[in-house]
């Protein structure tokens, strides 16, 4: 395996063993790896818990790294509230948790047959430092500080779809100003996930619209690159969850916001304020970050009603076209998430990303999107060695 690190920028692994699928950027100055856990088999919760954990454990001693290395995790589940106690109580749970990296835990179910699929990153740096207060996770990765926080719960007080919104972003704008950053400045990504998406998004969209143009993110500035999709927390009361991501110490020329006019058009011409994609350099690599894409055409409309294939084949031209707006291409995706509104496409869906991208990290779990005419939406992020 070291041989093989040594020679290749990045590269994508598949165990044989198992379904652990790993993307390793080595050769930067930070190395990197981003690992998709599946179960080897549909079974009892448990077992697929067990199962998840040995994967872990090959995965950590093959690349040679720990808990220490572990910079987020992303959990996607059937039936949160019931796993509730299960889920936290067994030993790979507690060690994700314990590691202090920022988790995201969803009820998405995903449509492999299993009960829970994990996303995780790893970093390789000099100086990792991590920390937790309540929903917020702190993370030094040597000069650079990312914060990542989960807005779950809501007050009594706060019971409709537009204020929980409001709510939610208030208390991220309060977080990043007790840090000394603002919502324009350092906010590089979110996750709104809605219990009801066809019947809520549209207040969800006026809360963020009306949030933003207080903050002076406007089509002048710019937006948030984002995922609007339905999902559900463990509260039921909580009509969205929502997660942001916001980065200190970046110079807005580092930054570059991601379009592709002539394959979709700015999300603002059809009253949504988020940016399509975007790119953060590093010294050694570049972040891009693209939104939950469909399949659109520049005019923002719908192509392929009612064809799940046709729909992929259209979104991924759109997300290639973006990255190349960032100098990158499909092969540096790292990791990919698919959303279904109807979960008797898998089998189609599953077959496809298989047979384009079969090396690339991924899951695929229902979620409605938030026009019901988009059968499916794909978000991803892509990491660009910069070095020469």
């Amino acid at each position: 395996m070291k041989q093989a690190l040594n020679h290749r920028k990045h590269y994508c692994l598949k165990l044989k063993s198992t379904d652990t699928v790993k993307y390793i950027l080595d050769t930067v100055r930070i190395p990197e790896y981003h690992i998709s856990l599946k179960p080897l088999s549909a079974n009892t919760f448990e077992e697929e818990l067990n199962s998840l954990y040995q994967q872990y454990i090959n995965t950590t001693k093959e690349l040679n790294v720990s808990t220490r290395n572990l910079i987020f995790a992303k959990v996607f589940m059937a039936d949160y509230i019931n796993r509730k106690k299960e889920f936290e109580t067994h030993p790979i749970i507690m060690e994700i948790t314990d590691s202090n990296c920022p988790v995201s835990i969803i009820e998405q179910p995903p449509l492999d047959g299993n009960k829970i699929n994990i996303l995780l990153i790893f970093i390789e740096a000099d100086h990792i430092e991590k920390y937790k207060d309540n929903e917020v996770y702190f993370c030094q990765i040597n000069e650079q500080k990312h914060i990542y926080q989960n807005v779950i719960s809501f007050p009594l007080s706060v019971n409709t779809v537009y204020d929980q919104s409001i709510y939610a972003f208030r208390k991220h704008i309060d977080l990043l100003e007790q840090n000394k950053m603002n919502l324009k400045d350092n906010c590089v990504r979110t996750w709104i996930y809605s219990r009801d998406v066809d019947k809520d998004y549209s207040h969800i969209v006026k809360a963020r619209n009306d949030i933003f143009e207080e903050q002076d993110l406007t089509t002048s500035t710019h937006f948030i690159a984002s995922t609007g999709i339905e999902g559900k927390g463990l509260y039921p009361q909580s009509n969205i969850n929502i997660d942001f991501y916001s980065i200190a110490n970046i110079d807005k020329y580092e930054i570059r916001y991601l379009q592709a006019l002539e394959y979709l058009n700015n999300t603002a011409e059809y009253g949504v304020a988020f940016e399509r994609g975007t790119s953060i350099t590093y010294q050694d690599k570049k972040h891009i970050f693209i939104s939950g894409t469909a399949s659109i055409d520049k005019y923002g409309e719908c192509l392929f009603r009612n064809n799940v294939l046709k729909q992929a084949e259209r979104l991924f031209v759109n997300i290639s076209m973006l990255l190349k707006d960032a100098e990158a291409e499909m092969k540096h995706i790292a990791q990919m998430i698919v959303y279904l509104r109807n979960v008797s496409d898998y089998t189609i869906i599953n077959k496809y990303i298989q047979n384009n991208y079969p090396d690339t990290p991924f899951v695929i779990v229902a979620g409605r999107v938030c026009r019901p005419e988009w059968l499916i939406e794909v978000e991803c992020i892509a990491v660009l060695n910069t070095e020469k």
